[in-house]
């Protein structure tokens, strides 16, 4: 029985909820889990060979079935360059809420090593068996009028595109009221380029992940596709030559540009005729947005054309929503876009159309956090905001397997900014969380290994 108060508003529309890059669970053909590992086993499986078995093969892009996907991820996830990952738990469960019934919300987990073309396709056959069956309940047990049921797709990072081009180019936008993109990089992110070009004499699990990247399509769809590169003459657009150049895989990198091209992106012209966008941006984090290259060597910068835009330590500010479109910023990393309760209330108000605006009193910090660090050695974080009194800033870390938490040494000024370090931290996967207060925590998922 469902016993939620009856005057609160309720969306009758039907939801799909579209995850980002690494957020499907992907298991083998015998039903063994592949993606979606339990932090201690994902933390040493970035040691060894295990992940190997992710990578894209022939088959797999001929729509082979070696590995299928299942569900949203319910456990963290972690891929160096990337960073961590939350699960999708509360937000399935924060619209489940806000829905009529929580027949009316669905999943649409993806192989998302795969390209936006690809699993576009397999999107929209969701959408339309989920619409109609959720329109059938509707009739049959009096919930409304079905004919005035549309379907609200809530996309995060990667997902974004994925729904772009179905709508774009499979018509799904005819089945559409309205898309709310989390952290979605229209324009690609710089950090694209940093997972091909970063090679030897990189930490093992950085090569490890260089290595699944190079036979990804997924990972070439989000290249940038702004004017990124850094010229004596100015800045001009990363060219396939550009990524042959680094190590990269020509032809990918031609077909993904080929699909980009095709749905003419640049445009900034939505989703589609009638499709209200609402998407949210995150802000104030450390995030590349500009490449330079000489002799198949990349040197990245955190700004562009000598301006730092910031954004969410993946995606740059500005390629987080397509064209002038405003969007609501939140000062979070990319990872955890989709689970904080700002983001929740941004999604769970949108669908019911209300409008959701920042907390008073808020005091947006930013985070540089990395992405690894050696058991036993000093790890350092770097916060950055207008106001740096480190009085009422805290760094703390949670060991994932275990939930024990640890508070951090007491943050010094340096160069502008404060610093945060922590002696050492024990092998595994932990969760870093700045406060500052207002907003959520910034947070992000370093990897800590055997020296």
């Amino acid at each position: 029985m469902d016993r939620r108060e009856p005057f609160l508003p309720r969306s009758t529309d039907a939801v799909v909820v579209v995850p980002g890059i690494m957020g499907s669970e992907l298991v083998d053909r015998s039903g063994k889990v592949c993606w979606g590992l339990k932090p201690s086993v994902l933390a040493s499986a970035w040691l060894t060979r295990k992940l190997d078995i992710l990578h894209v093969t022939d088959a797999d892009m001929a729509g082979g079935g070696r590995l299928r996907p299942t569900r949203l991820l319910r456990a963290p996830g972690y891929m160096p360059f990337l960073g961590g990952l939350e699960p999708y738990t509360g937000l399935l469960r924060r619209i489940a809420e806000t829905a009529a019934d929580s027949r009316a919300v669905a999943e649409f987990p993806y192989d998302w090593r795969l390209s936006i073309e690809y699993n576009a396709p397999l999107l929209v056959r969701c959408c339309e068996k989920h619409l109609e069956s959720w329109r059938a309940i509707v009739q049959a047990e009096g919930k409304g009028d079905p004919a005035e049921v549309r379907l609200v797709v809530v996309a995060h990072s990667m997902g974004g595109l994925v729904t772009r081009y179905a709508t774009r180019k499979l018509g799904l936008s005819a089945l559409l009221r309205e898309v709310i993109t989390l952290g979605t990089p229209f324009y690609g992110a710089v950090k694209g380029v940093q997972m091909l070009a970063t090679g030897e004499g990189a930490p093992v699990p950085r090569q490890a992940a260089r290595r699944l990247a190079l036979t990804c399509p997924g990972v070439f769809d989000l290249l940038p596709r702004y004017r990124s590169v850094l010229t004596t003459d100015g800045v001009r657009r990363l060219t396939v030559e550009d990524v042959a150049a680094i190590g990269g895989s020509a032809g990918l990198a031609a077909e993904a540009a080929q699909r980009w091209e095709s749905l003419g992106l640049t445009a900034g012209d939505g989703f589609g005729s009638g499709v209200q966008h609402l998407s949210v941006a995150g802000t104030e984090q450390p995030t590349l947005q500009s490449v330079e290259l000489h002799a198949g060597e990349a040197t990245f910068l955190e700004s562009l054309a000598g301006v730092n835009h910031a954004g969410d330590s993946t995606v740059y500010r500005q390629a987080a929503s397509p064209g002038d479109q405003p969007a609501f910023v939140l000062p979070q990393r990319h990872g955890s876009l989709a689970q904080t309760p700002e983001a929740l209330a941004f999604v769970a108000d949108k669908l019911i159309g209300a409008d959701t605006k920042p907390p008073l009193g808020t005091r947006p910090v930013g985070a540089d956090i990395p992405d690894t660090a050696l058991a036993g050695r000093p790890v350092k974080v770097r916060v950055t905001g207008d106001d740096m009194d480190p009085l009422g800033v805290s760094v703390k870390s949670t060991d994932i397997e275990t939930g024990i938490p640890t508070t951090w040494h007491a943050g010094t000024r340096v160069d502008g900014t404060l610093e945060y370090s922590h002696s050492g931290l024990q092998p595994g996967l932990h969760r870093i969380q700045v406060q500052a207060g207002g907003f959520s925590p910034v947070t992000d998922v370093v990897l800590v290994t055997a020296p």
